[in-house]
């Protein structure tokens, strides 16, 4: 008998046991359902962490993160990474405040549509992009047409025709049962040039 996969609590217990969720809490609290946020942004850390530089800076850029700048918080607290937020919902004096108050370092934001600071972001100084789309309400293949990137991480929430990519290398994808929200499709995608080479190798 073939057993079917079911939702699961691993993430948020993994997520609970941590230190950080302290920080977290604060921005997660504030959510409509707790629990789908985090692990929503949690399986875009899982999925995307074995292809992120062990060396060097590199920047990841999370489109449409919502008000509160979810996932960049995360990131900023659980990898090595330049986060930046975009979005032009993003709560300034909110995530000022919760930055400061936990002393969050690599943790910034745009407080714009991310086709207006496409050209800006793409003039940042030269390093590895990744991006992440977890809450984006856009079409993901016409965003990164914009942005230099070398991997993306995209999870479905309601519109799969435009948030599940239909004309990049998808290196990996499927269902994650640990995304307690009826959309937990996701990819992982290969950027382009050099970096993406790599990381399309494993490198």
């Amino acid at each position: 008998m073939t057993s079917v996969p079911t939702p699961h609590g691993e993430y948020l217990d993994r997520l609970m046991r941590r230190r950080s969720f302290e920080a977290l809490w604060p921005l997660f609290a504030l959510a409509d359902k707790p629990a789908k946020e985090l692990t929503e942004s949690f399986s875009a850390l899982v999925h995307l962490r074995p292809h992120l530089p062990s060396e060097g800076p590199f920047r990841i850029i999370h489109v449409g993160d919502g008000a509160h700048a979810r996932t960049a918080a995360l990131f900023a607290l659980k990898t090595k990474g330049q986060n930046i937020s975009v979005d032009p919902e993003i709560n300034e004096r909110l995530v000022e405040g919760w930055r400061d108050r936990f002393g969050i370092e690599r943790f910034s934001w745009r407080r714009e549509r991310v086709e207006t600071v496409a050209a800006g972001l793409n003039a940042l100084p030269s390093m590895p992009v990744f991006v992440t789309f977890v809450h984006a309400h856009v079409s993901v293949d016409t965003v990164l047409d914009h942005l230099h990137h070398d991997g993306a991480f995209t999870l479905t929430c309601c519109h799969p025709t435009r948030q599940l990519s239909s004309r990049r290398t998808v290196l990996a994808e499927g269902e994650d049962f640990g995304v307690l929200s009826s959309g937990r499709h996701y990819q992982v995608l290969e950027g382009s040039g050099r970096e993406g080479a790599l990381l399309a190798r494993g490198g």
